[in-house]
């Protein structure tokens, strides 16, 4: 990946970094034991939950695309 260029903020560069974040929640939770794997996502789902009553939508809807991911990876 170059360094010259800075990536655009668009709704393409957006989505591709919530496909990474994913990726990188899937594989850490891989990584736990098992019965570490179950409460990762759980705290990401809490976590989205208290967004969810802040106001905040978009960062509650970021912690739910990481909590399935973490889910995924726990089954």
């Amino acid at each position: 990946m170059s360094n010259e260029a800075p990536m655009p903020m668009n709704a393409e560069s957006m989505n591709a970094i919530v496909s990474a974040l994913g990726a990188l929640v899937f594989a850490t939770v891989r990584q736990l034991p098992e019965d570490k794997q179950a409460a990762f996502a759980n705290d990401l789902a809490r976590l989205a939950q208290l967004e969810e009553q802040r106001g905040d939508l978009s960062t509650e809807t970021l912690l739910m695309d990481l909590h399935r991911a973490a889910m995924a990876a726990a089954s």
